[in-house]
C-alpha cells in the first residue's frame, strides 16, 4: 500500500521495468523483433542504486518475516545471519560485468561484506534455477539417462532456455549440451503494446486520460493477460463503474471489449520471437521433452501456442506452473542445495591455436637435445 501511494503521489520517481537497464548489447533484438525504448531512470538515479535498495528491503523485510514466524527467531537470526548465503539468479545472457554491478550493490546493500563476498554471494542463471524448480515439481518418470530435454524459462522481460543430456538419474545429473539461449521477449513487452492499443482507442474520448489508463492496464495485467486463450471471438476488460458507457469505442457499463485478433496481434510477435530463439536449437539438439515455467508460461495463448509448435516437432511440452511462486527464485535456493547441473557449455572461448605443423628437417637437428628420464 506504501509502494502503491507513492507511486501515485510521485510517478517521476518510479523505475519502469529497471532490470532492461543492466541487458548487456548482446542481448538487443533485431530490427523485426518486438521491442520499445526502455523508460529512462529517475533523475539521479542509477541501476547500481536501485539494485542496492532492492536488495536491502528484502533483506530487511527477511529478517522481520523470520524472526516473527521462527521460535527464538530473533537469536537465530542474530546467530547465523553473517554466514547466510545469498544466491542471485540472473538471465542467461547476463555475464560476469552485470555480476560484477549486482555484487557490489549487494555490498552497499550490506547483504555481504567486501572480505565475505566471493564465499557468500552465488549466482546461478534463470534457466539453471529453473530446471531444479521444475524437477523438483514434477514426476522424473519421462527422465531416464541419456535423455535430451529442455527448459523454456518465460519471464517478464527475457525467455531462458536451456538444453540438458541426463547422465545419470541417481543421483541426477545433469550436463548443458549447447549454450543456453536468452531473448528479450516477455510479459512487459505484451503489456506495453497493450497500453498502446488502448491509448489509441481512448485517444479523443471522454475516457482519455492517464488515470482511467493506468486502471485498465492494472486489470488487464491481474484478469485478461492470465485468462487470454485466443478462442473467444472477443473479450471484455473491466475497468470502471456501470455508469461508464461510450459504445463508439466499445465501452459499456465500466467494460470495454476487445476483439481475438486485436489481442492476437500484440502476443503473436512475442511469442515467434521466442520460437525463432530457441525452435530450431531444441531440434538440433534432439530434444524430446520441453518443460514451460515462468509468469508469461501461465498464459494460455503463450501456452497453447509454445505447446503446438513443440507437438509439431515431435516433442512433448510440460507445463510447471503455480502462479503464486517464482520459479527461479525458489529454484535458486534448490539449485545451491542439490546442483544436478554438473557440467555446463561455455559460450565462447579465448585465444588461440599455437600448435605448430610438423617440420621434419627441424625435428632432426633437435635429436640430440632428447632427454630420456629413467623407468
Amino acid at each position: 500500500m506504501e509502494a502503491e501511494k507513492d507511486f501515485e503521489e510521485h510517478p517521476a520517481n518510479v523505475a519502469y521495468w529497471f532490470k532492461l537497464h543492466l541487458h548487456p548489447a548482446t542481448m538487443l533484438k533485431d530490427d523485426n523483433s518486438p521491442r520499445f525504448e526502455v523508460p529512462p531512470l529517475p533523475v539521479g538515479i542509477t541501476i547500481e542504486r536501485i539494485y542496492e535498495d532492492l536488495m536491502r528491503y528484502l533483506m530487511e523485510n527477511t529478517r522481520r518475516f523470520f524472526e516473527m514466524t521462527t521460535p527464538d527467531g530473533e537469536e537465530i537470526w542474530a546467530r547465523l545471519r553473517d554466514t547466510a548465503v545469498i544466491v542471485l539468479a540472473t538471465p542467461n545472457g547476463w555475464e560476469l560485468k552485470e555480476q560484477e554491478i549486482l555484487r557490489k550493490a549487494a555490498i552497499r546493500a550490506s547483504l555481504v561484506t567486501e572480505q565475505s563476498a566471493r564465499q557468500l554471494l552465488r549466482f546461478v542463471t534463470e534457466a539453471e534455477a529453473s530446471v531444479h524448480y521444475a524437477l523438483a515439481n514434477q514426476s522424473l518418470e519421462w527422465l531416464q539417462q541419456e535423455a535430451v530435454f529442455a527448459v523454456i524459462d518465460c519471464g517478464g522481460s527475457t525467455v531462458d532456455t536451456t538444453v540438458y543430456r541426463c547422465t545419470q538419474t541417481n543421483p541426477l545429473s545433469l550436463n548443458e549440451t549447447c549454450p543456453s539461449n536468452c531473448v528479450q521477449a516477455g510479459g512487459i513487452y505484451v503489456n506495453r503494446k497493450t497500453a498502446t492499443m488502448l491509448k489509441d482507442k481512448l485517444q479523443g474520448s471522454s475516457f482519455d486520460d492517464p488515470e482511467i489508463l493506468r486502471s485498465m492496464m492494472s486489470a488487464f495485467e491481474t484478469e485478461l493477460k492470465p485468462s487470454f486463450d485466443g478462442l473467444l471471438d472477443s473479450y471484455e476488460l473491466n475497468f470502471g463503474s456501470l455508469r461508464d458507457n461510450e459504445p463508439n469505442i466499445g465501452i459499456e457499463k465500466g467494460r470495454i471489449t476487445l476483439s481475438s485478433d486485436e489481442l492476437q496481434s500484440i502476443f503473436h510477435p512475442v511469442t515467434e520471437q521466442i520460437l525463432d530463439s530457441c525452435l530450431q536449437t531444441l531440434i538440433d539438439q534432439g530434444t524430446k521433452h520441453v518443460i514451460l515455467v515462468g509468469g508469461f508460461a501461465e498464459s494460455p495463448y503463450v501456452r497453447k501456442v509454445l505447446s503446438r509448435a513443440i507437438k509439431n516437432n515431435n516433442m512433448q511440452a510440460i507445463v510447471i506452473g503455480d502462479y503464486t511462486k517464482k520459479a527461479a527464485a525458489e529454484g535458486a535456493i534448490i539449485s545451491s542445495i542439490k546442483q544436478f547441473v554438473v557440467a555446463r557449455a561455455v559460450k565462447a572461448t579465448f585465444g588461440g591455436c599455437v600448435r605448430e605443423n610438423y617440420n621434419k628437417l627441424l625435428h632432426r637437428d633437435r635429436k640430440g637435445k632428447a632427454i630420456v628420464y629413467p623407468e
